[in-house]
């Protein structure tokens, strides 16, 4: 396999560093560079409310503020990189230092400004996967905070790497087994094998997700889940005669099991494109889960069923919207998926951006396609169960 450019964006936080530990663990091969990259922050400009005499003395003195400042930020970024190299090189992972590159970068400011900063670094070194951490902001506070350009950095990235992006939180819980076990007097040699779950629709940006884990995140031994939720249906208005609104029900009972059922065929689909790359059919399961009314509804019924799955990672790919919609849409529980399960995920996220390079001629696989082989390579509709009772949604393990 050809080796990759993985970019981890680093800060004094933990998230960062528990994202640079998870990579490791899981992703990284040994031919891979890795690129440690923090950035610094704008500096900050003291506006006194005295008279603008722009004195010798008093461009001096600012002049002197701007260097410390600067000086203090230089030496906390190198300390950053200082201990990120420590850990990649020195403790228990080895690499060689020759694959290994750190980089301080000036910020614009606020978060967008830092994130910009990454986005253009990461364009510059054809970067194949960024990889930041998430400090859990709420959807208020994001969506407000991102108008003045004091938003996420890692909603940032997600929307506008060119490359798939890896969110990590920094919860001891949501790290994975693999971590978790690891100590400082007895570090795990290899990965335990993963449970990798792709949320999968019929969208191109999915099926760029679905391809890009398995050419990059899956190995032999790990376990695929295809998730697919049905498309909404809208709820019936019960306010009319008995005859009508029993009526009403029954017609959205019939549209939420049609809803299921096209779920289903999307992930038949999809695990037979899977086992055309190579993925072993008892290393798949299929999920075809109950439609929600919103992105929001979405993101929490895979979220919750990944927390079920107990999955290691979750794939999704990104339709792009701008930074209006996703703010604007978001604060009524419509915005973007991606978003929704960065920040409120149990496990660590990746997000495939559109299509160019991620999927390459992958992307014309016939079992993609509605119709294809994959309806027929293997039929799984005799075999599904349901998984809760009563909540309407099915799975299946290709046993």
């Amino acid at each position: 396999m050809a080796p990759r450019r993985l970019l981890f964006c680093l800060d004094e936080s933990p998230q960062s560093i528990r994202g640079l530990e998870w990579t490791l663990l899981h992703l990284k091969r040994p031919s891979d560079e890795l690129h440690l990259v923090t950035v610094l922050p704008p500096l900050a400009y003291n506006v006194y409310p005295v008279a603008p005499v722009a004195t010798g003395a008093a461009v001096a003195a600012v002049t002197h503020q701007w260097d410390a400042q600067r000086r203090a930020e230089e030496h906390s970024a190198a300390e950053v990189l200082k201990a990120a190299v420590d850990l990649v090189c020195t403790q228990h992972n080895k690499v060689p230092r020759d694959l290994v590159h750190t980089k301080a970068l000036p910020a614009a400011g606020g978060a967008s400004g830092v994130a910009e900063s990454l986005v253009e670094y990461a364009r510059a070194q054809s970067i194949d996967l960024a990889v930041v951490g998430c400090r859990g902001m709420g959807a208020l506070q994001r969506s407000l905070m991102s108008f003045i350009g004091l938003g996420s950095v890692s909603d940032y990235c997600c929307h506008h790497m060119p490359c798939p992006t890896l969110v990590v939180r920094g919860d001891d819980a949501v790290l994975g087994r693999g971590l978790m076990a690891a100590d400082e007097a007895h570090p795990p040699q290899t990965a335990q094998p993963k449970r990798v779950m792709v949320c999968c629709d019929d969208s191109p940006h999915a099926h760029a997700a679905l391809l890009w884990a398995l050419d990059h995140v899956l190995l032999p031994h790990d376990h695929l889940v295809l998730a697919v939720v049905g498309n909404p249906v809208p709820f019936p208005v019960l306010d009319e005669p008995a005859t009508v609104a029993a009526m009403q029900s029954a017609q959205y009972r019939d549209e939420a099991a049609a809803a299921v059922a096209a779920a289903r065929d999307v992930a038949e689909r999809c695990a037979a494109a899977a086992q055309r790359r190579g993925v072993g059919k008892t290393k798949i399961t299929i999920a075809a889960l109950p439609p929600g009314g919103s992105a929001a509804d979405t993101g929490a019924t895979l979220c919750k069923h990944g927390k079920a799955e107990g999955v290691d990672l979750l794939v999704v790919g990104s339709r792009g919207m701008g930074a209006v919609a996703r703010s604007l849409l978001g604060l009524v529980g419509m915005g973007s998926v991606s978003d929704h399960l960065a920040h409120h995920s149990s496990s660590p996220l990746l997000v495939v951006q559109g299509v160019a390079g991620h999927g390459g001629d992958g992307l014309s696989d016939p079992d993609l396609t509605p119709g294809g082989p994959g309806g027929t390579v293997q039929s799984m509709s005799s075999t599904l169960r349901p998984i809760t009772e009563g909540d309407g949604s099915e799975a299946s393990s290709m046993q």
